[in-house]
């Protein structure tokens, strides 16, 4: 797979130089992560990464890339997890467990869900969340259901009769929407009572686009590599969009805990997000979201082989080519503090300010 490099380059300030230059150790980890994204550490050892077959595809571009870095290096992606360095999941069941010998542990990337569907001619529908609970528990079973005309208002709808499949064991992004609209509503929202479960997305997606009228809860990723036709979102007159600026303002309502070399982040719908780059005002947040952890599995060797890639699949470049995938990144909070775990013992960046711009 060739993958397009997106090299991102972390300018630092005046001020920060002078400090660096007339401090002693140790640098604000905002500043030396900022300048370890000036270069990249090659593993001399194997490292072998544990996923599922489907996140394999944004952890394979990972490699990829650091393969564009380190040719030499020997990095693999492997479904034999008891056989991994390193794994990534989201703990939901159809993700590897994460090792109990997890030494080091923190958040990865990020993955979203919504309500998608297959209806010609109507993309771009926008659900409330007492709509959506409707659908979902099968009381809506019609496109032409006065719940739906009423976030709709520039649709015709059609007579169109609702077939609402389901996964068995659905993603953690799956279960973060249906407890999202469950906030919402009031109500507890835990399943999807479809009239047809698959339990591989694979196979749900070829029914579902074939059969007019099929509705579905789907992760972004299935989304976007299918891509199938989504749902956003209306919560008290506000359009919430299921797109990427949404999402990045919902990452940064995660709260990380630091416990030793594990670093756990949760979803904090109270935090006030933070505003989108370049913007005055935050993008309405997309709740229905959920983290993949990395953890490291096994002694690292005396280069440090195994943190070496863990700590590339941090950096900015890296964490900007998993939305190809339907995957997004961190918010800027949560991975630099998780590259400063990780980087703990790897070699200290060279930083000589007389050689910057």
């Amino acid at each position: 797979m060739k993958i397009k490099k997106k090299v991102s380059i972390v300018s630092v300030s005046i001020f920060a130089l002078f400090s660096i230059a007339s401090c002693t150790p140790p640098i604000p980890p905002d500043v030396l992560a900022s300048f370890a994204e000036k270069e990249v550490q090659c593993a001399s050892g194997e490292v072998k990464v544990g996923s599922s077959e489907v996140a394999a595809i944004a952890v394979q571009s990972s490699i990829d890339l650091y393969l564009s870095y380190c040719p030499e290096s020997n990095v693999t992606t492997t479904t034999e997890v008891a056989e991994a360095n390193l794994i990534v999941t989201d703990y939901s069941a159809k993700e590897p467990e994460m090792c109990s010998t997890a030494s080091v542990i923190t958040p990865v990337m990020s993955k979203t869900s919504t309500l998608a569907y297959f209806v010609s001619g109507f993309d771009g529908l926008v659900f409330s969340p007492e709509a959506v609970q409707s659908i979902i528990s099968g009381e809506i079973t019609n496109l032409n259901d006065p719940l739906i005309a009423a976030t709709n208002e520039n649709f015709e709808l059609i007579d169109q009769p609702i077939t609402l499949f389901g996964i068995n064991n659905p993603s953690a992004s799956d279960l973060a929407y249906l407890e999202w609209v469950g906030r919402q509503t009031g109500e507890n929202v835990t399943e999807v009572k479809a009239a047809e479960t698959f339990d591989d997305y694979a196979l749900l997606v070829e029914k579902l686009l074939v059969t007019e009228g099929a509705f579905a809860v789907l992760p972004s990723n299935i989304i976007y590599d299918n891509v199938i036709t989504f749902s956003n979102l209306r919560i008290q007159d506000v359009d919430v969009l299921f797109e990427t600026t949404s999402f990045g303002s919902a990452a940064s309502q995660f709260i990380a805990e630091e416990q030793g070399d594990v670093l756990k982040a949760k979803l904090d719908p109270n935090v006030i997000p933070q505003l989108d780059a370049g913007q005055e005002t935050t993008s309405a947040p997309w709740q229905g979201i959920s983290l993949f952890d990395v953890g490291m599995c096994t002694a690292d060797d005396e280069e440090q082989s195994v943190r070496k890639f863990m700590r590339f699949l941090l950096r900015l470049d890296n964490q900007g080519q998993f939305e190809t995938f339907g995957y997004f990144p961190l918010t800027e909070s949560v991975r630099l503090k998780a590259a400063e775990i990780i980087g703990k013992v790897l070699p200290t960046p060279t930083i000589d300010p007389a050689t910057l711009d």
